[in-house]
């Protein structure tokens, strides 16, 4: 039988990343879509990048949890 306390710290702790990733994929956008100051092609391409690799990131850590959850769910099964 799997020891179902470090499973939920595991999932916990998987969304917990994903949350601060969420939270930084929101800031990035954020700075895109409302800038402080007229921003140059320049930096406006530094902060897409920015945004596109935050969102790869945060989708990762999503996929992490689903596969997760998913195999909480198998184990359950199998019990």
């Amino acid at each position: 039988m799997p020891n179902t306390t470090l499973l939920d710290e595991e999932g916990s702790r998987l969304f917990g990343l994903y949350e601060a990733s969420s939270v930084k994929e929101f800031t990035a956008a954020r700075q895109l879509l409302y800038p402080s100051h007229r921003l140059l092609y320049p930096e406006y391409m530094t902060l897409l990048g920015d945004l596109q690799a935050t969102r790869r990131e945060c989708n990762d850590k999503r996929l992490a949890v689903e596969a997760h959850r998913t195999k909480v769910r198998e184990l359950d099964c199998v019990e």
